[in-house]
């Protein structure tokens, strides 16, 4: 079997051909457009940016009929914003696109540099110059040859078959200046003795997201917000290495405060790590010994947990949990003012009985 020949495209030529049909985007087995305003914002601004792109995968029938194999949703977002109207949404990160500005100066071309803001604007509403630039960008294509449509389903279930970035995945790559930090900490032996998950959520991002939350509530607790996004984009550009390093420190002085048991291990979830960290370093700041915090824990789980503060025991917060979503501020915040109640309450009573 032949190997796949390269074709370059100007962006303008490649998305006519898909205009005329030369290039089909409807192969049975192709899914539908499933992309959101944001991957579409992104992708525009790549082209802008002349930034690169993955080639576009395409299958050639022995008539020359070409049909997208994997680069579908990529093609119909670039049709989108320059035939169909779409404005780039408010939402749009980095909208600021620097480009030279063709300017007439004594009868003479010269070129200045210049900035546009593409947040609210179509296609039509670009400087010629970035229409130009939109227009004359390589769209890199690999054509696979003498295919059949048997041939071409089996290609679109080779190309995609992948797994996308989740949620937290994707939030994840908004701290790169703290990227590696985080990883380490998720190596932290806490993780793998103490932290309570599925093996799925020890690869989905989930971890690192607790990793994040967990500096949010103990150095920035005004600032932890529930979208993990957020949480990361101002983590970026506030935190310090110090931070990282400190939650590292109290994770591994947790783990060594603690007889391990199956109740223990329960209330260190994705839900409540965080939680319960926070909830430790303020413990041992107001003077109290790491070991102590284990004994109120083991105190938790056998009874305290069932003692009411505010009106409200520890079951009954989780029950909150059903009408708002678990990382809301409201329900993250209460659960840890609840415990640093009842860790008043505790040594109230152990001062008592001493």
């Amino acid at each position: 079997m032949a190997r796949p020949r390269k074709q370059t495209y100007t962006l303008d030529m490649y998305l006519k051909k898909n205009m005329k049909g030369d290039i089909d985007n409807n192969a049975d087995v192709q899914r539908n457009f499933v992309w959101k305003n944001e991957q579409i914002n992104e992708l525009v601004v790549t082209i802008l940016t002349d930034d690169y792109i993955s080639p576009i995968i395409l299958g050639e029938e022995k008539d020359s009929k070409l049909h997208i194999v994997d680069g579908g949703c990529r093609t119909a977002a670039l049709i989108k914003f320059r035939y169909m109207n779409y404005k780039i949404t408010s939402s749009i990160e980095n909208s600021l696109i620097p480009y030279k500005k063709r300017v007439m100066n004594n009868g003479k071309i010269t070129y200045e540099d210049a900035v546009f803001d593409i947040k609210n604007k179509t296609y039509e509403r670009l400087p010629d110059e970035l229409k130009e630039k939109f227009d004359e960008y390589q769209i890199e294509t690999v054509i696979h040859e003498d295919c059949d449509s048997s041939k071409i389903s089996r290609y679109i279930k080779r190309y995609n078959n992948h797994v996308s970035m989740n949620t937290d995945q994707k939030a994840f790559t908004y701290i790169d200046n703290f990227a590696t930090d985080i990883r380490q900490i998720t190596g932290n032996r806490f993780f793998l003795d103490i932290y309570s998950c599925t093996q799925k959520g020890r690869i989905n991002g989930t971890i690192e997201r607790v990793v994040a939350d967990t500096v949010l509530l103990c150095d920035y607790p005004d600032m932890y917000r529930k979208d993990a996004k957020q949480n990361f984009k101002w983590l970026n550009e506030n935190a310090c290495i110090s931070d990282f390093d400190s939650v590292d420190k109290l994770l591994t002085r947790l783990t060594d405060s603690l007889e391990i048991s199956k109740e223990i291990r329960a209330l260190f979830d994705v839900k409540h790590t965080h939680i319960f960290v926070a909830a430790f370093k303020e413990f041992v700041e107001s003077g109290r010994k790491d070991i102590d915090f284990g004994n109120f824990l083991e105190w938790f789980v056998n009874g305290g947990n069932e003692i009411v503060i505010n009106g409200k025991t520890w079951n009954d917060l989780i029950m909150d949990d059903k009408k708002r979503s678990t990382r809301d501020p409201i329900i993250v915040h209460g659960k840890i003012n609840y415990l640093k109640a009842l860790i008043r309450k505790y040594s109230e009573e152990i001062q008592k009985a001493a």
